[in-house]
């Protein structure tokens, strides 16, 4: 059985096991290592293995192809997207650095994907707020907004710091997906409450204040400054008075 003895960072793996583990491989999938048959496996298989210690019978269905191969999907798009997901400040150089390779595909899926949820939660949560002001939106623009957002600051972002691109919109992204996230509760307790607009408006703000902080946080971990985000509040801004005026 697994302990918190038995756990051991990547960064602090004894130089007598990194003969016996694939430590490039582990950067990108959790490894777990049998001292006793010196046998190693990776990533869902690893985490396969723990969830079902104690519990055997679990072990059948999770492997069975038609659960395995989805399972094995999801857990790359997280791996691959896990730097940009956390955005953590860099490891110090000295550190042995558990970061995972890029992944076009994987990260390209986590853009688009991101952008389909926020404009999802958007068109539902917006619609609140221009009906208490007398005006409505189409059910597309909020997508147009989200896949427009990607195009506009992947634009500025390949011409300010062109190594940082993917990195960027991954983080940029991610808080969206945190913006989008935050906006749940209120549409979930609406159901019950029937706010007013004004409340729905009032939290908006609060929560792209939040959306500010933690783009402001991920752009510094990543010494980018301050362009990104006045960029960022730039398309924001632009995006708020073309509304008002083309559907007001």
């Amino acid at each position: 059985m697994l302990d918190q003895e038995s756990i051991t960072p990547y960064q602090i793996v004894g130089e007598e096991l990194t003969c016996s583990i694939d430590m490039h491989r582990a950067q990108n999938e959790v490894a777990l290592h049998d001292t006793v048959t010196g046998k190693t496996i990776y990533g869902l298989d690893s985490m396969i293995e723990i969830f079902a210690q104690g519990k055997n019978w679990i072990k059948k269905p999770l492997q069975f192809p038609l659960v395995y191969l989805p399972l094995k999907q999801l857990y790359n798009f997280i791996t691959y997207n896990r730097k940009v997901i956390a955005g953590n400040a860099p490891s110090p150089a000295e550190d042995r650095v558990c970061e995972p390779d890029f992944n076009y595909f994987y990260r390209t899926l986590f853009i688009v994907l991101t952008a389909l949820f926020t404009g999802l939660v958007l068109n539902s949560y917006t619609n609140h707020i221009t009906n208490y002001f007398g005006f409505t939106t189409p059910w597309f623009v909020e997508y147009i907004i989200c896949f427009g957002q990607v195009v506009w600051q992947g634009t500025m972002i390949l011409l300010w710091s062109r190594k940082n691109s993917w990195d960027y919109l991954g983080n940029m992204s991610a808080v969206s997906t945190l913006g989008g996230i935050l906006l749940l509760p209120l549409l979930f307790m609406n159901s019950f409450f029937d706010f007013s607009g004004i409340v729905f408006l009032v939290y908006f703000m609060v929560v792209v204040g939040i959306m500010l902080l933690e783009h402001l946080r991920r752009c510094s971990n990543m010494n980018l400054g301050y362009l990104p985000t006045i960029s960022w509040l730039s398309f924001r801004t632009v995006v708020l008075f073309s509304i008002i005026w083309i559907f007001n």
